[in-house]
């Protein structure tokens, strides 16, 4: 994702801010979550190609081990200052070995976010919606297995108060998979930039620092929620279930921005408390942990 001049805004950039609509700015790296709803959209369009990938990790008991890589595809367009429409496709491949699930761990997710952004003064309100498909590519590629429990449908509601010139608070609630399973949560957080190089952005559930070095090169430092729930079949279609996976990411991203339109970032992270729940083809369910793992990522973007 592309990353704006944040860090060495003035006053009336600042107030901007304040409706919620730049804050996202901040992000440099892409969360393995299928569609950040809760984050405010960036307040320019742009396109972005994101890779993610960490090695081998073991099970806790010693069932087997987990890997990951991720493919990620997203569209933004804003049209207004008002509006902001997208879409997106993230393909994830889940790897566990010596178990034997309803799925070979090749998920997708489809999305379509909308983005409805209102302002009163230096205060603000944003609607957003998200309507997703999240299924393995068995069940992706032929339509007519669809199924409700392949459609998600993601939303926030957050109010923006701008506390000084370099202070803002966000509030309002959020429903997604952020945690997994499908949860509505509060989100809170305190946008302060002590300094111009500096922003800080502390709350729930994400917290990100962002330090900017010079006009072509940033980084940032953030801690959030990491998981998503999909719905997936077997080979032969005959069995079916959902596969949930949560995590916590910590992660450290640096973005070079080439000109005013290519920005290149690439991402150390540190990925814990990993948890999936699936069923085997037995048709057991089981709940599995596996071991913290580093995990390292690359990202293109293009603004227009």
């Amino acid at each position: 994702m592309m990353l704006d001049e944040m860090l060495g805004i003035h006053r009336s950039r600042v107030i901007d801010c304040a409706v919620g609509v730049c804050l996202s700015l901040l992000c440099v790296s892409n969360s393995l979550a299928a569609v950040d709803v809760c984050q405010p959209p960036t307040d320019y369009s742009h396109l972005s190609l994101a890779y993610s990938s960490h090695a081998e990790s073991s099970f806790a008991g010693g069932d087997g081990q987990t890997n990951q890589r991720n493919h990620n595809v997203d569209l933004l367009i804003r049209p207004s200052e008002s509006w902001a429409i997208g879409a997106g496709h993230h393909y994830d491949i889940l790897g566990i070995e010596r178990l034997q699930p309803q799925s070979n761990g090749h998920v997708h997710t489809v999305f379509f976010p909308l983005h409805r952004i209102s302002k009163s003064g230096n205060n603000g309100v944003r609607f957003s919606l998200a309507p997703a498909l999240a299924a393995s590519s068995n069940v992706v590629k032929d339509p007519g297995e669809y199924s409700a429990d392949a459609f998600q449908l993601l939303g926030a509601l957050v109010w923006t108060r701008s506390l000084s010139d370099r202070t803002m608070l966000r509030y309002g609630v959020c429903g997604d998979h952020r945690f997994g399973r499908y949860e509505l949560y509060p989100s809170i957080n305190i946008d302060w930039q002590p300094h111009a190089d500096w922003t800080i952005e502390l709350g729930y559930p994400t917290t990100r620092v962002t330090y900017r070095a010079s006009k072509a090169f940033d980084s940032s430092l953030l801690i959030t929620p990491d998981g998503n729930e999909w719905h997936v079949r077997d080979k032969g279609l005959e069995k079916q279930s959902q596969l949930v996976y949560e995590a916590w990411l910590v992660e450290w991203a640096f973005r070079w921005k080439a000109n005013k339109h290519i920005a290149i970032s690439a991402s150390v992270g540190r990925q814990f408390d990993n948890r999936y729940e699936l069923t085997l083809l037995d048709d057991r369910p089981i709940r599995l942990s596996s071991d913290s793992v580093t995990r390292f990522g690359a990202a293109l973007a293009w603004r227009f």
